[in-house]
């Protein structure tokens, strides 16, 4: 984006004689209103670094976000240092220098809850109407449970859901899939691995977020909006749920050794989709770009197989700037930038992502590419039950629940309990969570 622009886009506010506040106008998002540094601001600025704690899981974000940055320092004159960190250690990293005091000023993540007592009040800089731009709902993980002030900004949605190999299903004589349930998906992978020869059937991400949306097709949650525990009132489907994705790790043939071998981190069987060891890869939308970078197949999104529901299950990334910042006015601008409908757009399109501005989402987002595979995610975020956001009412616990839910599946997959044992562990874990809340 020309930097002439950007500067037209955010100079409309009127000067607010404040020497630590950005300047807002108050405007509705769609009147193209944004904030505006101070004169002295930009001064202040001038020479002062800021550190961008960030991953990627496509070479297009991380180009994308380069590019980014390289206005954001011609605008502002300031420098960002970007740390990029795997995703594996995400959070042990970012937690490690916060204790030893080396907290970076900006950071992506998928956990926001985890860093309440961390994270920058944000409407002391973007204004309390900041939170209306983005998607009803989204916000929830990023908003201080007691305060109610926004700590953090929806950078992107995100919808889990599987891929296919379309190469693979055609020599097999399968049909490529327009809907199907979990029996159907099943034997569509042992036909497509018998046919082919192929080393496994299914994989699925190592990940207690993507396995909930399977337990959402049969009708199973753990937490409502309400913060209860609901997992008790569907713990057979739950059961259900859990079996039918462990069953295949347990025979063989789905890969045991990216759950069983990885601990407790998360892992993803993408370079197994890509060596053509599998026809069915279940993630998420943001492997597009990735896969559309390096498969070697004709590959497609497919929709969710639906049991009672149908749809997939929401997620994203976040942004938050850290309240130990030494410029958090500076800290809090350059994510208020990378979340700008230009900016977010223009990330939207490169890296096939989902926007959760509303204005955004109104208008519709154009990607050049893969328009059928978006389409697909499109229509599985719009299938799916309101109760699957539940558990986003509680930020500081969610990345804890799905992470429990992965360790238990582990422990499935290696003999060590049953699905019927994972889930009633689970049950009694959300509730020594959730006691926390009332402490």
């Amino acid at each position: 984006m020309k930097i002439k622009k950007l500067r037209s886009k955010i100079a409309i506010a009127a000067s607010l004689a404040l020497s630590a506040g950005l300047v807002a106008t108050g405007l509705p998002s769609a009147q193209a209103a944004g904030l505006q540094p101070t004169a002295a601001q930009l001064a202040a600025w001038k020479g002062k670094e800021i550190t961008y704690y960030f991953y990627n899981d496509s070479q297009a974000e991380l180009d994308t976000t380069k590019s980014q940055i390289a206005d954001f320092e011609k605008l502002t004159g300031a420098k960002v240092k970007l740390d990029v960190i795997p995703y594996t250690s995400l959070d042990t990293q970012l937690q490690a220098r916060l204790a030893a005091g080396n907290a970076p000023d900006v950071a992506r993540l998928n956990n926001p809850g985890l860093y309440i007592k961390d994270s920058l009040d944000l409407e002391k800089y973007l204004g309390r109407k900041y939170a209306a731009e983005f998607l009803k709902g989204s916000t929830l993980q990023v908003t201080h449970p007691t305060t109610k002030k926004l700590i953090g900004v929806p950078y992107d949605l995100t919808v889990n859901g599987p891929f296919i190999n379309v190469d693979m299903f055609k020599k097999a004589g399968v049909a490529v899939p327009t809907s199907w349930n979990w029996t159907e998906l099943v034997a569509a992978g042992k036909k497509v691995q018998k046919a082919t020869g192929s080393e496994y059937a299914f994989a699925i991400d190592k990940s207690g977020h993507r396995v909930s949306t399977a337990m959402s097709h049969f009708g199973a949650y753990m937490v409502d909006k309400n913060q209860r525990n609901v997992l008790p009132t569907s713990k057979f489907r739950a059961e259900k749920a859990i079996k039918i994705i462990t069953d295949l790790y347990k025979a063989d043939q789905a890969p045991r050794d990216l759950w069983i071998g990885t601990g407790t981190k998360y892992s993803s069987p993408t370079a197994i989709f890509l060596a053509q060891q599998t026809p069915i890869f279940f993630s998420g939308n943001w492997q597009v770009a990735a896969l559309a970078k390096d498969a070697k197949f004709d590959f497609a999104a497919v929709p969710n197989p639906k049991e009672l529901n149908g749809g997939g299950w929401p997620g994203g990334k976040f942004l938050v700037a850290f309240n130990a910042s030494k410029t958090p006015d500076l800290a809090a601008y350059f994510l208020y930038f990378l979340a700008d409908t230009a900016q977010m757009e223009q990330m939207d399109k490169n890296a096939f992502w989902l926007p959760t501005r509303a204005d955004l989402v109104a208008q519709g987002v154009k990607y050049a590419t893969r328009t059928a595979d978006m389409g697909v995610f499109q229509a599985d975020a719009a299938k799916t039950p309101a109760a699957a956001y539940g558990i986003q009412s509680v930020p500081t616990l969610t990345g804890n629940i799905y992470n429990k839910l992965r360790d238990l599946m582990t422990e499935v997959i290696a003999g060590k309990i049953t699905a019927k044992q994972a889930v009633q562990t689970q049950i009694d874990f959300i509730d020594a969570q959730l006691a926390t809340l009332r402490k």
